[in-house]
């Protein structure tokens, strides 16, 4: 597509704004088809239409609602197709000439289960495929569904509002400040650097797990001392005051949204999903050690919170303000699921889930600063304490698998 087609199709959505939702969800739908997704470039189209959202200051509202139905739909109907025709799928075209294509997405969902539903939505390749594969292995539909529209709830901001941001600052262009560009890079680059060198260094230095926890402890103490001693609100001051500039009403909104990532009704939906994954791999030990963590870790919140017995008045969005609530809980079930996810599987895999899940961790924070919700002391000393409970979390779940396995 050169770029004179481009501009006269940008030109006629900017005339027609009321189209651009409905070609979200054609898109949306598209790329979640059986063949069309292959070689559809709909991650390249869906960036495109979010960003002629963007700029036009189109509400994201109905742009998120129709991606979510246009994915819904798209990635059901490859299911359908699937569970109908079963082996016949095979002989289509192009699986009768790339059956390797099928054969892969069967391995993948063998080992993944219903979970490789979800990871399909954002892993290109396997995208338009695995639904497909779902039903031609007999997957009972209320599952197939039920899972298909909790990760499409996920899935329609994670893959439009990147463009979206873009639009919006190319419309503002002249009003995006540096501290925004510097900390979207910033998360960019430590979510997509940091996970592969802590992986390496893991593996090739082999530290026992006990220092970890030590680790974390140690900071997460060294916090609330400082806080306790009234030794951070010179920095908590300082990074208020360095993104006064980010206080834009566009970014607000935008910011809300990002900070929902860190809600009750999302990592609710999370946690349910992840449990049920646990209880359907038979993995009930490691079911009951997250849900005692979890305990622990909500204890230790409201303990942590009236021990510092701040006085700092908050908004009702966060009624713990130290340590935050939402970053504690992010963390923490991220972590838990994710490190059972990964665990012994191949470097990209791990690369990939660990990075996904420090950007969503990453942008929750950067979000509640902006919003002004919390101080950055709240936030550091939340995501130090939700790692720590997910590390004991994850020692519990290898000592109860053990005890499990062991011949009475």
């Amino acid at each position: 597509m050169d770029n004179a087609y481009f501009d006269a199709i940008h030109r006629w959505l900017q005339q027609n704004t009321g189209l651009i939702g409905p070609a979200v969800a054609m898109v949306a739908c598209l790329e979640s088809l059986l063949v069309v997704g292959i070689v559809l470039p709909g991650v390249a189209l869906l960036f495109a239409l979010a960003a002629i959202a963007g700029a036009a200051s189109i509400s994201i509202y109905p742009i998120l609602l129709w991606a979510f139905l246009g994915a819904v739909v798209g990635d059901g109907v490859s299911y359908l197709f699937g569970y109908h025709y079963h082996e016949r799928v095979r002989g289509w075209w192009p699986f009768n000439r790339h059956p390797q294509w099928l054969e892969r997405g069967e391995d993948f969902f063998r080992e993944y289960g219903f979970l490789s539903i979800v990871i399909g939505r954002f892993v290109g390749p396997v995208r338009p495929i695995i639904p497909a594969v779902a039903g031609m292995m007999g997957m009972v539909p209320r599952y197939f569904f039920t899972v298909n529209i909790l990760s499409a709830l996920a899935w329609s901001p994670v893959y439009l509002l990147p463009g979206y941001l873009t639009g919006a600052a190319l419309q503002w262009h002249d009003k995006v400040p540096d501290q925004l560009l510097v900390v979207l890079s910033a998360i960019t680059g430590v979510a997509i650097l940091l996970p592969p060198l802590l992986i390496s260094a893991h593996r090739h230095f082999k530290p026992r797990f006990i220092g970890y926890l030590v680790l974390v402890s140690g900071l997460l103490t060294l916090l609330i001392t400082a806080h306790r001693a009234g030794l951070l609100e010179s920095v908590n001051q300082g990074v208020d005051q360095w993104l006064k500039a980010v206080q834009l009403p566009w970014l607000q909104k935008v910011m809300y949204w990002v900070a929902q990532i860190g809600s009750i009704p999302v990592l609710g939906i999370v946690s349910a999903g992840g449990l049920f994954w646990l209880y359907r791999s038979n993995r009930v030990a490691t079911l009951f050690s997250l849900l005692f963590g979890g305990v622990l870790m909500v204890c230790s919140v409201w303990l942590i919170n009236w021990l510092a017995d701040s006085d700092r008045s908050v908004t009702w969005l966060d009624l713990y303000a130290f340590p935050s609530v939402h970053a504690t809980v992010i963390v923490y079930v991220l972590f838990s699921f994710v490190a059972p996810v990964a665990v012994n599987r191949p470097f990209k895999v791990q690369w990939l889930s660990a990075s996904v899940a420090l950007g969503l961790v990453m942008s929750d924070a950067f979000a509640r600063l902006v919003l002004q919700v919390n101080w950055f002391s709240d936030v550091m000393t939340g995501l130090c304490l939700g790692l720590f409970w997910g590390l004991v979390a994850l020692e519990l779940t290898n000592w109860a698998e053990k005890r499990s396995q062991c011949p009475e």
